[in-house]
């Protein structure tokens, strides 16, 4: 799951503008959007599920750290923003940043599952903008490439 958080956009980015210049931006941006939607959504549910088994070895520590840092004077307030029942900020997070970045920062930083609708909003805003993009791209270049 890291190595697709943090490499997408070495990897699928390249894909989906190659993708761009050879087919039709309206076909390219749909089917990636969609498919990416879905990937997110089941890394995340994956994520959440292994959660348990990564808090019981590895994680014990961290976690048994973090509960303590949770309700500390200083880390009170920034760790309500994070775990607040907010579709918009999460929705605006995984947007920016990625969904399984977000998902598991909310995970970590609340000690709790984040909900379905939530990573369902978060998949759908960083997928729709990650396809936009790199489509955007492709239609760059592919204008360009017929220009000469």
């Amino acid at each position: 799951m890291g190595a697709y958080a943090f490499l997408d956009d070495l990897v699928l980015g390249p894909l989906l503008v190659g993708l761009t210049v050879w087919l039709p931006w309206w076909l390219t941006f749909g089917v990636s959007a969609a498919a990416l939607t879905f990937i997110n959504i089941a890394c995340c549910d994956w994520l959440q599920r292994r959660w348990g088994l990564w808090s019981q070895g590895y994680g014990a520590k961290l976690e048994a750290t973090l509960e303590r840092k949770r309700r500390s004077r200083l880390l009170r307030r920034p760790v309500g923003w994070i775990t607040r029942d907010s579709d918009v900020w999460i929705t605006i997070a995984g947007g920016l940043i990625g969904t399984v970045i977000v998902i598991a920062l909310a995970r970590l930083a609340g000690g709790k599952p984040v909900g379905r609708r939530r990573v369902v909003f978060a998949a759908v805003a960083y997928s729709v903008g990650f396809a936009a993009t790199y489509t955007g791209v492709g239609v760059g270049i592919g204008d360009l490439a017929r220009a000469f």
